[in-house]
C-alpha cells in the first residue's frame, strides 16, 4: 500500500507543477486539476471559452490500476 501512496503523491505533485506552469492569466480558459484518490483517476482539464467557442480538453489523464500507474 505504501507504493500506491507514493504513486499518488508523485502524480499529484507532477500535475500540480504542470498546471501552475501552464496557466495563461489573460485567457478565459481555466486549467483545472482533478484528483479522484478513491478511484485513482488524475486529470488536468482546460475549461472555458475562446470567443464563442467552448473549450473542454482533457490535457493529461493518469490512472493507477492494480497498483500500477
Amino acid at each position: 500500500m505504501e507504493r500506491i501512496e507514493q504513486y499518488r503523491q508523485f502524480i499529484r505533485q507532477l500535475l500540480t507543477t504542470h498546471a501552475t506552469v501552464d496557466q495563461n492569466l489573460d485567457s478565459d480558459v481555466e486549467c483545472q486539476l482533478v484528483f479522484d484518490t478513491e478511484q485513482d483517476h488524475y486529470q488536468i482539464l482546460d475549461v472555458g471559452w475562446e470567443e464563442y467557442k467552448r473549450i473542454y480538453n482533457c490535457f493529461i489523464h493518469l490512472d493507477i490500476k492494480d497498483g500500477n500507474s
